[in-house]
C-alpha cells in the first residue's frame, strides 16, 4: 500500500529537521569564512602599508620611527669584504595592465655598501593608473638587514597611458648580517616586487596636470 507520509509534502521528522538546520548552519559558516578570506586578500596592501609605518620601512625621513641611519663600515674591514649578490625580480598582478621589469638582473655589494638599482614600469592601458607595490625577500630573514634609504615602494605610483618610468631603489645591507649565524653560508639574496592596482582616487590636480602637458598639435598661425 502507498505510504501517505512518504510524499514530497510529508511533514519532516525531528531528526530530518535537525539535519536540515545543521546543513543551513554549516553553509552559513562556510560562506562567512569564504567572505573573510576574500576580504583579507584586499586588505593585504593597506596592512602592508601600516606595517611599513610601524617598522620604519617608509620614506627616509626623521619622522620615521625605526629607520636605521646609514653609517659605512670601516675601510678594509671584514664587513666591507663580505660580498652579497642581490638578485632582482618583478611581477605584476593579473588585474594591472602594466609592464614591470628590473633594469639589472643583479648587483654585488659589500656589507654596509650603498647601491642604486632601477626597475622600469610602463602603463600599457588607455587610462591613468595608480599602482602600489609590495616586496618579498629570499631568504625571508634577509629583510631584517635589507635597508632601503629611498625606494619607489614607499609611495603609490601614478603612471599615464603609455607612459614609461624608471623606479629607483637606494639601499644597503646592514653589516649586522655578518654576525647572524643563519647567514654564515648565504652569499645571495633575492629582492622581488609585486605591483597591484591601488584603490586610491586620482588626485584633483591630475586634470590640471594633463592640461599643462605639451600638445602634439601644430599651433594655428597668427594672422
Amino acid at each position: 500500500s502507498r505510504d501517505f507520509f512518504s510524499g514530497p509534502n510529508a511533514p519532516m521528522t525531528r531528526g530530518q529537521r535537525k539535519q536540515m538546520e545543521d546543513s543551513y548552519r554549516g553553509a552559513w559558516w562556510y560562506g562567512a569564512i569564504a567572505m573573510s578570506i576574500f576580504a583579507g586578500v584586499f586588505a593585504l596592501v593597506p596592512l602592508y602599508k601600516l606595517y611599513c609605518q610601524a617598522t620604519g620601512q617608509g620614506q627616509a625621513s626623521s619622522t620615521n620611527i625605526g629607520h636605521k641611519d646609514y653609517a659605512p663600515p670601516p675601510k678594509d674591514s671584514v664587513d666591507s669584504k663580505r660580498l652579497i649578490t642581490v638578485d632582482f625580480a618583478a611581477t605584476v598582478h593579473t588585474s594591472l595592465p602594466w609592464e614591470f621589469v628590473p633594469q639589472q638582473r643583479r648587483v654585488v655589494v659589500g656589507l654596509g655598501e650603498t647601491a642604486l638599482a632601477f626597475y622600469r614600469a610602463r602603463n600599457t592601458s588607455d587610462r591613468p593608473i595608480i599602482g602600489v607595490s609590495v616586496y618579498h625577500m629570499i631568504p625571508a630573514e634577509a629583510g631584517l638587514y635589507f635597508n632601503k634609504i629611498q625606494c619607489f615602494c614607499f609611495d603609490e605610483q601614478l603612471i599615464n597611458p603609455g607612459e614609461e618610468v624608471d623606479l629607483p631603489i637606494f639601499f644597503f645591507i646592514d653589516p649586522l648580517l655578518g654576525r647572524d649565524t643563519r647567514f654564515d653560508h648565504v652569499d645571495r639574496i633575492t629582492l622581488s616586487y609585486l605591483f597591484f592596482e591601488s584603490d586610491s582616487e586620482l588626485p584633483e590636480e591630475y586634470e590640471a596636470f594633463k592640461k599643462s602637458l605639451p600638445s602634439s598639435q601644430t599651433p594655428q598661425a597668427v594672422p
